[in-house]
């Protein structure tokens, strides 16, 4: 190896790199080796050589360094490109840290003045895995003022520590850090005419230890609170408000409440799918294309006093495939909804050939009474095309008007799961008592409900009369 050509490096694996003073760095942690870097050095070169040097396998690892002019910046190891960016930005030392995460980079993404203030104290660094380091340092630019504060809001809340503006506004901000003396701050400025704001000045070190009492509880503000959980909640809808205190608790070291929790999930969920409220405006458009889209489609919606009041929708594939696949039984059912508005959200489903359900309409009204049965099954008799079908529902008043109005006392059947459940019920309350008793009485109306011939069906009824009279009225 021609070593006049070469850069002479340190290797550490592990342990924290942070600054001492501006543009001095020191390190805390594990091993640390020294190595030549050739001139000429390939990347696969250069991890199968440091690997060596570490004893370490690379499977797993992530390889950063460091430049002259700014080692508080890491910068990743990559490919061949970057070992030529090594050699062509400085002409005396790099460091290259090979992180011993195996399977993430979280203390990289952390404030270097926080991981010497970790270092210093017990405090243990917190996960960035999902909140990677906003700030970059002098130099990063933002889109406008807001989205410079939420960096910097982000930045308090992974690094434990508070801030308090000097200056606020949409063309200047610079903040500084709540603990008197502590040189961390942060200045940033408009370019030029533009909303875009340049961070001018970035002295990313603290000279108190994390624990400190005013550093170790952020603040908490809710839009920016819930800017924190709104990857997660894209991914994960049903993130609980019990698991968003948990992971704060863990990950941030903030307790939450319940109701800030679920404050903050109703504020992401606003920022990603917006005002309930405007979805309902975008229901005349949304039954157009449906339409338009596919042709036989029937989606329609009814107002009361300008405001949104009934929903039918069937897609023409679904109507088709009942038409011409399906047994002609219908099992209709209902569920509340949750959410501002709430309501009833209605469904039909069929059997296909393969046993499997199969969706043929759904609509949206305002409570299960029967004037939206009603409508909900005229429309859903509409699509039938005069197919004599048998209806499956439970028990419910108005689907019984409704079915018996619209399809005939003679086609309405009752589900069996439903009226089993009153049974149970029925038995638990009345003259049954034991848990054998109410078995054997359960046992006598699956027979029942499963004979398939006549002769079976009388027996089975004898049976269930002999056993208890009341039961089988």
């Amino acid at each position: 190896m021609d070593l006049e050509n070469s850069i002479y490096g340190y290797l550490h694996e592990g342990g924290i790199l942070y600054l001492r003073r501006i543009k001095q760095i020191q390190y805390k942690g594990w091993t640390t080796k020294d190595m030549y870097i050739g001139q000429r050095m390939s990347y696969a070169e250069f991890v199968s050589k440091a690997c060596e040097r570490l004893d370490i396998n690379s499977n797993g690892y992530t390889f950063h360094y460091t430049l002259e002019f700014d080692p508080s910046a890491l910068q990743q190891l990559d490919d061949d490109e970057d070992m030529h960016m090594i050699h062509n930005s400085t002409e005396e030392t790099h460091n290259s840290v090979a992180s011993c995460q195996a399977n993430n980079e979280s203390n990289l993404g952390l404030s270097q003045g926080f991981m010497s203030r970790c270092a210093e104290t017990e405090v243990m660094p917190h996960d960035l895995s999902l909140c990677p380091q906003p700030i970059i340092g002098s130099g990063h630019s933002f889109p406008n003022a807001d989205e410079f504060r939420n960096a910097l809001y982000t930045m308090s809340l992974v690094g434990r520590f508070q801030y308090k503006f000097k200056k606020n506004s949409p063309k200047r901000i610079s903040v500084c850090c709540l603990v008197d003396g502590c040189p961390w701050r942060i200045t940033a400025n408009s370019v030029g005419t533009t909303k875009i704001l340049k961070v001018n000045i970035f002295i990313d070190v603290h000279n108190h230890c994390a624990d400190v009492e005013c550093s170790s509880q952020p603040s908490m503000r809710g839009r920016r609170g819930a800017r924190i959980i709104e990857q997660v909640i894209r991914a994960t809808p049903e993130y609980l408000p019990r698991q968003i205190c948990k992971d704060f608790r863990s990950r941030y070291g903030v307790s939450l409440s319940y109701k800030q929790a679920w404050t903050y999930k109703e504020m992401a969920k606003e920022r990603i799918y917006g005002l309930p409220e405007n979805s309902y405006m975008l229901l005349p458009w949304l039954c157009q294309r449906l339409v338009d889209i596919n042709p036989g489609t029937i989606a329609e919606y009814s107002r009361q006093d300008g405001h949104f009041w009934q929903l039918f929708i069937a897609h023409s594939f679904s109507i088709q495939g009942f038409l011409m696949g399906c047994r002609p039984v219908i099992a209709i059912d209902s569920t509340h909804l949750s959410g501002p508005y709430r309501g009833s959200l209605f469904s039909a489903t069929a059997y296909d050939a393969d046993d499997g359900m199969f969706p043929i309409a759904f609509g949206v009204v305002s409570s299960e009474n029967y004037e939206d049965w009603l409508w909900f099954l005229q429309k859903l008799k509409g699509i039938l095309q005069d197919k004599e079908v048998v209806i499956i529902s439970d028990r419910h008043q108005a689907i019984l008007r409704s079915v018996s109005q619209l399809f005939g006392v003679e086609n309405h059947a009752y589900c069996y799961r439903h009226v089993k459940e009153n049974f149970s019920s029925y038995v638990t309350k009345h003259s049954m008592k034991g848990k054998k008793c109410k078995m054997d009485a359960l046992l006598l109306l699956d027979n029942v409900a499963y004979a398939r011939l006549d002769d079976d069906y009388v027996v089975a009824m004898e049976k269930l009369k002999t056993y208890n009279s009341d039961l089988a009225k």
